[in-house]
């Protein structure tokens, strides 16, 4: 009898192969979505330890996040055959002095203006966390999206040479109920943000001999999201590397 779930599983895990190719020739370089992550982190992913891998439920989820983005991808090249100004979709910028690779998911240029446009599918419990009503028993968190903010920055810093002006945007699609917010724009201050992590986590990995001298808690920037009242990370949680990784703050051990 045929396993959807495992067709399925297998049929993701093929696509996931093809985002990695995007970057086989920058080998040694960082992502720009990965800015504002924990330096530990990443210096495991700098000495190209294998990660492990989302259970198939959790790759579905992400899965409908990158359907959106190629919707929309679609649309938007559909669009500029009409539009006075250039349209670029999965725009590849580099930071070389950084060693940092990106791809911008709109670009738009007109009259020397650099517009990045970056979407974020998000999950309802999110949407609410960002977006949500101020109550007694409940507050929307102003720094959930530090890190969208920090990738923002990292497109930015790799097209301010290039532009005139540079203005930078998030898209929010709520993956629950296909709500969309208009584009927000994001503060230029976020590029020198964005800079200033990258020259910390360089420094940092120059200056460590292993991911296991940084100690969670103790070492700037291991992690970087805030510790809870009840000890717990949610970035120590998540973590690909938490299996490895002596963090205290992982409350969730795999």
């Amino acid at each position: 009898m045929l396993d959807l779930e495992r067709v399925y599983a297998d049929f993701i895990a093929s696509h996931r192969d093809d985002h990695s190719r995007k970057y086989e020739k920058y080998e040694g370089w960082f992502g720009a979505s990965s800015a504002g992550h924990c330096f530990k982190k990443q210096y495991y992913k700098h000495l190209n330890i294998e990660p492990q891998g989302f259970s198939d439920r959790v790759a579905r989820l992400l899965r409908l996040g990158t359907i959106v983005h190629e919707d929309v991808a679609k649309a938007v090249k559909l669009y500029r055959k009409t539009s006075e100004s250039k349209l670029y979709v999965e725009k590849q910028v580099k930071i070389p002095r950084l060693k940092v690779i990106g791809h911008i998911d709109i670009l738009e240029q007109e009259n020397g203006i650099s517009r990045v446009f970056d979407l974020k599918t998000v999950a309802g419990y999110r949407w609410r966390k960002k977006f949500g009503r101020t109550t007694k028993n409940f507050k929307p968190d102003p720094n959930l999206d530090i890190n969208y903010k920090m990738q923002l920055g990292s497109y930015g810093l790799a097209l301010v040479d290039t532009s005139d002006d540079v203005e930078m945007y998030l898209c929010w699609y709520n993956k629950d109920n296909s709500t969309m917010k208009p584009p927000i724009e994001v503060d230029r201050g976020w590029i020198d943000e964005a800079e200033a992590y990258w020259l910390d986590l360089w420094n940092a990995i120059d200056e460590t001999g292993s991911p296991d001298e940084m100690i969670p808690g103790v070492t700037y920037g291991v992690p970087m999201a805030p510790i809870e009242a009840n000890g717990s990370c949610w970035e120590c949680n998540l973590c690909p590397y938490n299996h490895i990784c002596n963090s205290r703050f992982n409350t969730k051990k795999k």
